[in-house]
């Protein structure tokens, strides 16, 4: 099993096997890779694309997909999938990126969510294909990233919602078909609150069966702006750590703010001896690996 650090910041945090930097944020904002991170990018989750250009963003019979239309889970402003000049721009700058950094990790490269999008130019290449509004969809998505992978030189992964059963009908998302072009997915189970673990649990044990290829998630440890109530407490992050590692998956992506937000969540971690003594009876090769990590934690901050 593999242990990688997921941060907004350029600085790689000591005691992970791998890192990865968002390059490229929902809001839009670039900055520029790092030759030893791995580069995070958000296709059509972009804010700054959205504000400039009004008519690329994604349509709906419940309304267009930005923050404050809360008939969805949007915290964003998304641009349409299929539209032309931002996909040509997005693929041009992964192909940029690939080159500055060992691997590309894309997310929200797919439709905003169910009902989207139903703008003119939409409508229109639905109908010229033939096929079902489902269908239509997916291969649009399948199609550019197909596109994408013939630019991408290096790993590519594929950063997915934690939906293992709806993705296509909300996202135009099959599984099978990134798999043809992905090198991993990464399942994004960003919350505050992990005090449930049996549920992140279960989530990966779905997505390990259903994927074919390796498997990471991600846990959410801290953003930008956040107080220490609003971020999970170290228990919780290892206890679900610990649940999740057990079912298999082949790694697991620490999501901060930065090097330090990570340093305080492991100094967490370490100083609560007595949980990382139950843990122990959690059973099997996975779940000590996660407690290895722990321990080669401790001798990191010592």
């Amino acid at each position: 099993m593999r242990f990688g650090a997921y941060v907004y910041e350029p600085e790689k945090a000591e005691g992970f096997d791998f890192h990865v930097l968002r390059v490229k944020q929902e809001t839009g904002k670039r900055i520029t890779p790092v030759q030893d991170m791995n580069s995070n990018i958000a296709v059509f989750a972009d804010n700054v694309a959205a504000q400039k250009n009004k008519n690329w963003i994604s349509q709906s019979l419940l309304g267009p997909a930005q923050f404050g239309n809360y008939k969805y889970n949007i915290y964003w402003d998304m641009v349409c999938a299929t539209q032309p000049e931002h996909r040509a721009e997005q693929i041009k700058y992964i192909e940029e990126v690939d080159r500055q950094s060992p691997g590309i990790w894309l997310n929200s490269q797919y439709f905003a969510d169910h009902g989207h999008c139903t703008c003119p130019r939409c409508k229109k290449l639905w109908k010229k294909s033939g096929l079902g509004w489902l269908e239509w969809r997916r291969k649009e998505i399948t199609g550019y990233i197909s596109q994408i992978r013939e630019h991408v030189k290096k790993e590519l992964v594929m950063c997915i919602q934690p939906d293992p059963i709806t993705a296509y009908e909300r996202y135009g998302v099959d599984f099978d078909d990134l798999a043809k072009y992905a090198d991993a997915f990464n399942v994004v189970m960003l919350s505050k609150s992990y005090a449930t673990p049996w549920y992140w649990e279960m989530l990966s044990r779905g997505f390990k069966k259903i994927l074919k290829k390796p498997v990471y998630i991600s846990l959410y440890v801290s953003c930008p702006g956040d107080s220490p109530k609003d971020v999970p407490p170290p228990t919780e992050l290892l206890n679900t750590s610990v649940r999740c590692a057990r079912t298999g998956i082949d790694g697991i992506l620490y999501f901060a703010t930065g090097a330090k937000k990570l340093l305080d969540f492991q100094k967490g971690v370490v100083n609560n001896f007595e949980l990382r003594r139950r843990l122990r009876s959690y059973g099997g090769h996975p779940v000590q690996e996660v407690l290895d990590l722990v321990n080669n934690w401790e001798q990191l901050i010592q």
